[in-house]
């Protein structure tokens, strides 16, 4: 599967960038969907067209499409 970046994915996740242990974990789990692209709970949740997969503190959303990842958001959930 082949991996691609929307826009406002890249943003969300520059907002993170002072968090480098965070993100590398979060580029790490990325880079797995390219192999598991529907990774099981709890780490993935699925509903419909979009996808979720918890990396820590932090969530990607993502779409499936074929032979294509899309992530559409990084986001840091609140406990």
């Amino acid at each position: 599967m082949r991996i691609e970046w929307e826009d406002s994915a890249r943003a969300s996740f520059r907002r993170y960038l002072r968090d480098q242990d965070g993100m590398l974990a979060v580029l790490a789990a990325i880079d797995a969907l390219a192999n598991d692209p529907l990774p099981p709970p709890p780490e993935g949740f699925h509903v419909g067209e979009y996808h979720r997969l918890r990396v820590g503190p932090y969530r990607v959303v993502y779409f499936l499409d074929d032979d294509v990842v899309t992530i559409r958001r990084v986001d840091r959930v609140l406990e």
